[in-house]
């Protein structure tokens, strides 16, 4: 049984969205078209991958070393989202040898970015800026949405409040919540009360998240009711829709 936010949240019965995404413990319909996986990185070609296209800035005119790419907690560079292998070539039967794909976004700009990397020669051999498209949220950007909840003055009590009578302790950290988040789209507002308020999302990078709070071993618990809240990462605010 999920635990009612606020007593606004809890009025009015259940929003009628448009779904895009699914509820946990179900496969959620993807936010965007991203490139499939041929084969995986060890760990460590994954976090060398990741380090390369993190250092590899570039200004819309091409020169190196800008440092405008900022991530979802507005600090310099991209938020990291994904390290896989290149999709391979159809005439190929495997993914180039020492080659990395990483996947980034650039909440200055508001875009995503995909990087090929060379592994051996550190090197970024491409790279790619595409707006509009919005993949599922990480772990990271699921956890920012929360902090950005717990602070706002209207919500993050009732948050607060929802997590200290199943606990009996304080919540002062996402860490302590078990978290998924969907990329959400404004679309999925038509029609429903306060969609204004998420008109922007899609162009920015927005996430309605799905929160548990762990039961005994870390398994199981209780949902904190946050089906009617999105959280506008690019802004950095929440709103509340369907009500």
């Amino acid at each position: 049984m999920a635990l009612g936010l606020t007593a606004l949240l809890a009025a009015g019965g259940t929003a009628v969205l448009k779904a895009t995404g699914s509820a946990p413990g179900t496969s959620p319909a993807p936010a965007a078209v991203i490139a499939s996986h041929n084969g995986p990185l060890t760990s460590e070609e994954a976090g060398k991958a990741a380090r390369i296209a993190l250092d590899h800035t570039t200004s819309r005119r091409g020169g190196k070393g800008t440092g405008r790419e900022r991530n979802a907690a507005g600090a310099a560079g991209a938020e990291l989202l994904d390290t896989h292998r290149p999709p391979r070539a159809k005439s190929a039967s495997a993914a180039p040898d020492g080659e990395a794909e990483v996947q980034l976004y650039d909440y200055a700009s508001d875009s995503l970015i995909t990087r090929r990397v060379d592994l051996r020669s550190g090197k970024v051999l491409a790279s790619d800026r595409r707006r509009g498209v919005q993949p599922p949220p990480s772990l990271a950007e699921v956890r920012q949405a929360v902090r950005i909840l717990l602070a706002d003055r209207r919500l993050g009590p009732g948050m607060r409040a929802s997590y200290a009578s199943v606990t009996h302790e304080k919540l002062t950290s996402p860490a302590q919540l078990k978290l998924q988040g969907l990329a959400f789209l404004a679309a999925r507002a038509d029609g429903v009360k306060g969609a204004r308020q998420v008109s922007r999302c899609g162009t920015h990078r927005c996430v309605q998240l799905f929160v548990r709070v762990p039961g005994e071993r870390g398994r199981g618990g209780k949902w904190i009711d946050t089906s009617r809240i999105v959280i506008d990462l690019s802004a950095r605010r929440a709103a509340v829709i369907g009500l």
